[in-house]
């Protein structure tokens, strides 16, 4: 099902950047294993979830109607 909605895209293209950081941040923590990288890993990873659960709600919100 495709979803058209500007605000959904929007979510979606935040989603997936904070997809592409957290990738080069786990490969990179392979490296660098300060508390510092594990702190902003930990807080991108929480965003990327809320972002994601945002999808969910605004995904249910645009198909119920």
């Amino acid at each position: 099902m495709k979803v058209k909605s500007k605000a959904y895209k929007k979510l979606k293209d935040q989603h997936d950047y904070l997809k592409r950081k957290v990738e080069e941040l786990t490969e990179d923590r392979k490296k660098d294993r300060s508390s510092e990288s594990k702190t902003l890993l930990m807080r991108l990873k929480k965003s990327k979830l809320a972002l994601k659960d945002a999808l969910v709600r605004a995904k249910a919100t645009l198909t119920k109607k």
